[in-house]
């Protein structure tokens, strides 16, 4: 008899003499971010993953005023007053210089807000030189407007940065008002995060893009694999496409279900094993409210296979603050991570798009995870 099998007899026999043990059997049961070791029944988390099945983000004190928060910021000729509102962004550390950190960062013109992001998202880059959190300060723009939702990887196979964004290019309306248009994917590419940056190529049509490069040092191919809204996965043979989905859940991924999901944030860990980070949209779902369960984590062994999606939360929409506050947020969503360098994956830090209750400007938020965060900053002088 296989040792799983033994082990799930024991798990019984206990929960029938009035035990109740809730152990794990395989790596499953700890949501592939840790190991089950079976002799005990208990996971052995990843560091930046907690809880009894290493399913939820072992989120630290954040600083207030890091990240990126431009919203007391505006100029004469704003047609509101939710000063440079952003909605999350992608930590990028600069190639020549490891103490420069740039943010990539969706922010609405015009001072128009959230409420305006389509057409008034533009792409922007922030610099930090005080460490990956920040506060970062706005240094360019890298696409006008329409531009939203941008995803940056480093590509070993082309030695380029590409951007994945949706959009069109259009001029910037005279008053802040949402137009609904329909979504497309489109990627760009550039040598260096600064640019230039090459014209955005339509490659699918879809909304959320999140590439992950399938190079490694064993297998240098330039193959792309890009996850979408409602967790659809694509495949191609370079980044200019052609797109082909080789994914779609099981499950129904239909507004106002339990599984109702967005902002697919794609990423393999160290280990091999696919995972995805979404805004879940459970509490909408259920109660019409955008709060408190946001943070959704889907996995599996590999991108074609089966997928878990727990339906548990792994972060929520209350952050506590390094002064020994909290705060609880209205919205918080649009969740990227931040992995270390060396070869672990070991997930650093969390960046959202955030909104407070009774305020129509929203912010980019970064919070650490864990104590290699800590560590990371240290090695770099900071």
């Amino acid at each position: 008899m296989h040792a799983p099998t033994i082990l799930r007899l024991f798990l019984v026999y206990r929960v029938a003499v009035g035990v109740v043990v809730k152990g794990c059997v395989a790596d499953e049961d700890c949501s592939l971010n840790g190991v089950c070791v079976r002799s005990l029944g208990k996971c052995r988390c990843d560091p930046g993953w907690k809880s009894d099945d290493c399913g939820q983000l072992d989120l630290q004190p954040a600083t207030r005023w890091t990240g990126y928060n431009y919203t007391n910021f505006t100029l004469p000729d704003f047609y509101s007053t939710k000063g440079n509102s952003s909605w999350g962004g992608n930590i990028i550390q600069d190639r020549h210089d490891r103490k420069l950190f740039h943010l990539i960062i969706d922010q609405f013109a015009r001072g128009c807000g959230l409420s305006g992001w389509r057409p008034f998202s533009t792409v922007v880059r922030a610099e930090s030189r005080t460490g990956p959190t920040g506060p970062y300060h706005y240094v360019e723009e890298l696409l006008g407007t329409f531009r939203h939702n941008a995803k940056i990887i480093w590509s070993p196979a082309d030695k380029k940065y590409l951007m994945y964004t949706i959009g069109i290019e259009t001029d910037t309306p005279d008053t802040c008002k949402l137009y609904k248009w329909a979504n497309n994917v489109s990627v760009s590419s550039a040598p260096d995060i600064r640019g230039p940056w090459k014209p955005s190529k339509r490659v699918l049509n879809a909304t959320n893009p999140t590439p992950w490069p399938l190079w490694t040092h064993d297998n240098p191919t330039s193959e792309i694999v890009l996850g979408v809204e409602d967790n659809f996965i694509y495949h191609a043979d370079s980044f200019g496409g052609p797109y082909n989905l080789i994914k779609s859940m099981p499950w129904n991924t239909s507004d106002y279900s339990d599984h109702w999901s967005e902002d697919p944030f794609l990423w393999r860990d160290k280990r091999g094993n696919w995972h995805i980070l979404c805004h879940w949209m459970i509490d909408i779902a259920e109660r019409h409210e955008k709060y408190p369960r946001v943070g959704g984590h889907l996995f599996s062994r590999s991108l074609t296979g089966n997928w878990t999606f727990k339906l548990q939360a792994a972060y929520n929409t209350t952050v506590y603050f390094t002064d020994g506050g909290k705060t609880d947020y209205y919205r918080r969503e649009r969740p990227r991570l931040y992995f270390s360098d060396n070869g672990e994956l070991t997930p650093l830090y969390l960046i959202n798009g955030v909104q407070e209750f009774s305020s129509s400007a929203s912010y980019t938020l970064i919070q650490p995870i864990g104590h290699r965060a800590k560590l990371y900053e240290s090695d770099l002088g900071f």
